[in-house]
């Protein structure tokens, strides 16, 4: 727990947990959605797409991270090179910028996979046998209207802000793409 505790003191890290766990949620939303409005009742047609979406953003994320990153520390090191006139690829400044590097990039990768999974859990009940689809949906829904209230209250705890008001505005994204998805429905795309 302190471990976690530490992460969430770097403002990168933040930063990404934010984006990607909203990023995670709102695919997991759309995915959800897609299949309420269009009558899937065969849990796999959920289940299936939302962990292909979840392990594509997953990869994506560690992949692009640590590419982005590593730019970012090379570049600082050389910098630092020049103003130090000596090389610092080999010290322990070099060796915590690029640890830091590798951990944003997990994070990156790993918030919105922990996400989805969590999100798409009542499917998994149904296949068990324990849910009804009907119910599974309406849990999902109403865990991911949970997930975006927490991040946009996290959001807000992060900039000193109303966390309630933070947490709207996330919420406000999931209502977005619900009607969005229901307008398809009613003009018959879905």
């Amino acid at each position: 727990m302190k471990f976690i505790q530490r992460l969430l003191h770097n403002e990168i890290v933040r930063r990404y947990v934010i984006m990607n766990s909203f990023d995670g949620a709102l695919t997991m939303l759309g995915i959800i959605l897609a299949n309420f409005f269009s009558g899937t009742t065969n849990v796999q047609l959920v289940i299936l797409p939302s962990i292909g979406a979840a392990i594509a953003l997953c990869i994506s994320g560690i992949w692009g991270a640590y590419t982005a990153e590593f730019a970012e520390v090379k570049r600082s090191i050389k910098e630092l090179e020049h103003h130090m006139m000596r090389k610092m690829h080999n010290t322990h400044y070099a060796r915590k910028e690029q640890i830091m590097a590798y951990t944003i990039s997990f994070v990156n990768g790993m918030v919105p996979l922990v996400v989805a999974f969590i999100l798409i859990t009542p499917f998994f009940f149904v296949k068990m046998g324990t849910l009804t689809t009907a119910r599974a949906y309406y849990y999902s829904f109403g865990a991911v209207s949970v997930a975006l209230f927490g991040f946009g209250m996290f959001a807000g705890k992060t900039s000193k802000e109303n966390v309630f008001i933070h947490g709207a505005k996330m919420l406000l994204a999931g209502v977005v793409i619900s009607l969005i998805f229901y307008l398809l429905t009613l003009i018959g795309l879905i």
